[in-house]
C-alpha cells in the first residue's frame, strides 16, 4: 500500500490514531530526507568543535536545498479505499477527518511556507552580494598587488637615480677640483720660472702682465661657486636669449651658469690664464681685447652681453667707446648687465685698492649716466652684495617708559646710526641695467 493512500478500516473514526499515523507519516519523510529533521537543528551540520566554521560547497548546498524544499504543503496527499462495499463511505469520513485537521493544520503551514519563502529570497540575494563582495576584494587585491609592484618599481628606479645622479655630480665636482688644483700647480710652476727668467727686469713695473692674476683672484676674489652664487641674480635677464657675451669673463663663473641654463655663450678675456682655464673646463673663451673683438663682429650680433668687475680696469675713454661699441653690436630689445665695485661704501672703497689693476672706481650715478649717452633705454641701478648686520653699528632699541624728549633724542640717534651704516658699510657692488 501506497504510504500517501490509507485505509479506515474502522466503523468508527478515531483521530488519535490519524495523528499518530501522520507524526509517523512526517518522521519516515524526514528519514528520506524529503522534510528537515528537527527544526532546531542547523542543515548542512559542522564540526561542533568549530561551530562557526563552514565547509567548503555546505552554503552552496544546504541553499539548493532549501530553494527546492522551502514549500511544505503536502499536495500530493491523496485519500481512497480498495472496499467494494462501503469504501465510499470510508472515504467521505476520512475526507471529513482530513479536512478538520487541515482547517487547523494549514494556516500554520502556509504561513511557515511564506517564511521559508521570505527566507530564501533573503539568503540568495545575501549569498549573492557577498559573492560580488568577494569578488570586489579580489580585483581589489590583485589592482593593489599590481600598483605595488608599481610602486616598488618606481621607487627602486628613482633610488638608483638618484643615486647615479648624485654620484655624478659628485665626481663632476671632484674632477672640476682636481682639475682647478693641478691647474693652480702648473701656473706656480710657470711663474717660478718666469720670475727666474725675468729676475733682471724693472722691479717698478705695474702693468697687469708681470703678476699673476689668475692666483690673485683665487684668493681674494672668492671661490668659483661663491661667484656663482652672486652672478646668478643675473641670470634673469638673459633667460630667453640663445647668444649671450660675457667680456672680461675671467674664471667663466656666469658662463657656467649659462650653460646650465642650456643658454649658448661666449667669453672674451685679455688674461692668458684666465682663457687657458676656461678652455680646460670646455667653455668657449677666446683671447682678445674687448674692443678689437667688437669690431670684427656685424652689428645686432648678440642678444645680451654681460660685464662683471671690468669697468673699474678701464680708462675713461676706453670704457666710453666700449659701452657704445656693445650698444650697437646688441639687438633691439635685449640687455647689457654692468656690474662693478661701489664706491659709495667706505668698506667697498678701502678694498678697492687690494687690486693693484684698478684705475679708478666709477661712481654709480656715472655709470647710468654713460649708459644714457650711449643711447640704452629703461636703464635700472641696483646694488648688491650687502654687509651682514652683524659687521654694522648697533642701534639702540626705544622703550615706551621713555620721555618724549628721550624718544626723540633716540630716534635722532638710530638716524644717524643708519646714516653712519650706509656709508661705511654699504652694499659692496653694483649693477646698472640697459636695455636697447
Amino acid at each position: 500500500m501506497d504510504d500517501n493512500t490509507r485505509e479506515i478500516r474502522d466503523d468508527k473514526i478515531n483521530v488519535e490514531e490519524i495523528m499518530a499515523k501522520i507524526r509517523e507519516n512526517i518522521r519516515k519523510r524526514q528519514t528520506s530526507g524529503e522534510l528537515p529533521l528537527d527544526p532546531e537543528l542547523k542543515i548542512g551540520s559542522i564540526s561542533k568543535n568549530d561551530p562557526m566554521v563552514v565547509p567548503d560547497g555546505v552554503i552552496e548546498r544546504d541553499l539548493s536545498y532549501i530553494n527546492t524544499n522551502w514549500d511544505i504543503h503536502n499536495n500530493s496527499y491523496f485519500i481512497s479505499s480498495h472496499h467494494p462495499h462501503i469504501g465510499k463511505f470510508l472515504v467521505k469520513g476520512r475526507q471529513m477527518v482530513h479536512g478538520e485537521v487541515r482547517r487547523y493544520v494549514d494556516p500554520m503551514i502556509s504561513r511557515q511556507t511564506q517564511f521559508n519563502n521570505s527566507s530564501v529570497r533573503i539568503m540568495t540575494q545575501v549569498l549573492q552580494k557577498y559573492d560580488g563582495l568577494n569578488q570586489r576584494q579580489q580585483d581589489l587585491e590583485t589592482a593593489f598587488s599590481s600598483l605595488k609592484q608599481e610602486l616598488d618599481r618606481e621607487i627602486a628606479d628613482s633610488i638608483i637615480t638618484a643615486k647615479n645622479e648624485t654620484i655624478n655630480e659628485l665626481n663632476t665636482r671632484m674632477n672640476n677640483d682636481i682639475q682647478t688644483k693641478a691647474w693652480l700647480a702648473h701656473l706656480l710652476e710657470n711663474r717660478v720660472q718666469e720670475g727666474l727668467e725675468q729676475k733682471n727686469s724693472s722691479p717698478f713695473s705695474s702693468s697687469k702682465e708681470n703678476i699673476n692674476y689668475f692666483l690673485f683672484e683665487e684668493r681674494f676674489r672668492g671661490s668659483n661657486e661663491e661667484l656663482k652664487q652672486r652672478q646668478r641674480a643675473f641670470l634673469q635677464y638673459f633667460e630667453k636669449c640663445s647668444n649671450v657675451l660675457d667680456i672680461g669673463c675671467g674664471r667663466g663663473e656666469f658662463l657656467e651658469i649659462l650653460r646650465e641654463n642650456d643658454i649658448c655663450c661666449t667669453g672674451i678675456d685679455s688674461d692668458p690664464d684666465m682663457v687657458a682655464y676656461c678652455c680646460s673646463h670646455n667653455l668657449n673663451v677666446q683671447l682678445s681685447d674687448a674692443i678689437k673683438y667688437l669690431e670684427t663682429l656685424k652689428d645686432d650680433s648678440y642678444d645680451g652681453i654681460f660685464m662683471d668687475q671690468v669697468v673699474e680696469h678701464l680708462e675713461p675713454e676706453y670704457l666710453i667707446r666700449l659701452l657704445a661699441l656693445c650698444y650697437r653690436k646688441l639687438k633691439n630689445g635685449c640687455y647689457i648687465v654692468v656690474e662693478t665695485v661701489n664706491p659709495l661704501s667706505l668698506v667697498s672703497f678701502f678694498n678697492f685698492y687690494l687690486d693693484m689693476s684698478h684705475k679708478k672706481p666709477v661712481h654709480p650715478y656715472t655709470l647710468k649716466f654713460l649708459l644714457e649717452s650711449s643711447k640704452y633705454r629703461e636703464i635700472e641701478l641696483k646694488y648688491y652684495s650687502e654687509i651682514p648686520e652683524k659687521a654694522k653699528l648697533l642701534k639702540i632699541h626705544q622703550s615706551d617708559s621713555l620721555t618724549e624728549n628721550e624718544q626723540q633724542f633716540l630716534a635722532n640717534y638710530n638716524y644717524n646710526i643708519d646714516m653712519l651704516n650706509l656709508l661705511l658699510w654699504g652694499p659692496m657692488d653694483y649693477a646698472v641695467i640697459g636695455k636697447k
